[in-house]
């Protein structure tokens, strides 16, 4: 069974989605700013009606993702922590601040929440901390521990960024592996990144030049090895990094209770190590006997591996809408099933593309926070990923 939830307060919007598993259920709350508004009035509302959701309904998150300005970052947080406080929420939650343009008049965006309300009272979720990475979360399962590491930096031993940005790629992924590794997981372990580069376009191919041999020396895409992860390669920052990333791994006992499956491909397009890239399509994590497909950043991309619909921003939104269909639809779902997405759009204008393809060929709504950033490729103009629970 899925619920969804969605109020519009003045310029702001909070969706929730819930879906029933045995012993939990699993939550995706979107809050946006949907015109122009003051930040500070912004802050309030959406995390003052995001807190009472999450005490209202048990919730304990695992990923929390809030969008905006640079320059609106320590107000917004500190916001954050006052209302959190007053709710009697757990403080020690990690959150990834991503500097995501505005495109609707606020420097706050939104916030986006990952989470799991438990059907008996115990907590499930919690914070952890390791030198390498900072604090993260941990949901332990049935048979199973899930651990988020949120922004996760290209800095030394004595705490200061590695100089110049493949040197904090190459970092940032030696963290990660230290992080799960103080937490008893392996690089092997993990089934989603999210990366962001502050100047994507000028480097994302030594990005990937970095990323394969250390997926590869891990053993990921070896014969009977684990698949790549599910990733978003996309621009963004959290503060003066060139690089930053969040990592999602499993660990689990037994596959009957909790497995993840990559997508290597799709009906639309193939498989991103053919053209250089070290990531699947998506990953399906099944729990309970229902999936979570994690879909990657998805882009006007053929089967191989070229760009389509070049500066025709409509035509790459419904090539980009079509490939995460026709991935769903292999898993057994649809665009419907969507709990949580971010578009990426390389300017207002794409945009405003994808706003009207969407609305001309009645594509359902579904929750999603819209920023304006780069894509990977110059000549992309959208990208999306995308959660969905079958």
């Amino acid at each position: 069974m899925k619920t969804n939830i969605s109020e519009m307060t003045g310029s702001c919007r909070l969706e929730v989605r819930a879906s029933e598993h045995l012993s939990y259920t699993e939550y995706h709350l979107t809050a946006t700013v949907e015109g122009a508004m003051p930040t500070g009035a912004a802050a309030e509302e959406i995390l003052g009606r995001v807190a009472e959701t999450l005490v209202d309904r048990g919730i304990q998150p695992i990923q929390e993702k809030l969008y905006g300005l640079t320059g609106v970052r320590s107000e917004v947080l500190k916001r954050r922590d006052a209302i959190y406080r007053l709710r009697g929420l757990d403080r020690t939650m990690p959150v990834t601040w991503i500097q995501g343009r505005p495109l609707q008049g606020c420097d706050f965006v939104g916030l986006q929440i990952w989470g799991i309300a438990p059907h008996d009272s115990a907590p499930h979720v919690a914070t952890i901390k390791n030198p390498a990475t900072g604090r993260g979360r941990v949901w332990s399962g049935h048979g199973f521990r899930m651990v988020h590491l949120p922004s996760v930096r290209g800095t030394t031993p004595a705490g200061a960024l590695a100089d110049g940005p493949v040197a904090q790629a190459s970092q940032m992924f030696g963290n990660a592996k230290l992080g799960l590794e103080s937490h008893g997981l392996k690089l092997t372990n993990v089934v989603r990144t999210w990366i962001y580069s502050a100047r994507l376009l000028d480097w994302y191919d030594d990005l990937n030049r970095v990323r394969t041999p250390i997926y590869r020396s891990a053993g990921f895409g070896a014969e009977g090895g684990p698949a790549f992860p599910a990733s978003t390669g996309i621009m963004g920052q959290s503060e003066d990094e060139e690089c930053v990333m969040d990592v999602l791994a499993l660990e689990t006992e037994d596959q009957a209770r909790a497995s993840a499956t990559p997508i290597l491909r799709s009906p639309r397009q193939d498989s991103s190590f053919n053209y250089g890239s070290a990531f699947s399509r998506g990953m399906a994590v099944e729990i309970e006997g229902r999936k979570t497909v994690h879909i990657s950043g998805t882009a006007s991309i053929d089967a191989a591996g070229k760009s389509t619909h070049l500066d025709d921003a409509e035509h790459q939104s419904l090539e980009t809408l079509l490939s995460i269909a026709a991935i769903l639809e292999e898993q057994g779902g649809g665009l419907e099933n969507i709990s949580s997405a971010t578009l990426f759009c390389k300017n207002r204008a794409a945009w405003e593309a994808w706003e009207r393809a969407c609305r001309l060929l009645r594509v359902r709504e579904f929750p999603k926070v819209c920023v304006q950033a780069d894509v990977c490729r110059h000549n992309l103009l959208v990208e999306m990923e995308a959660v969905a629970v079958l």
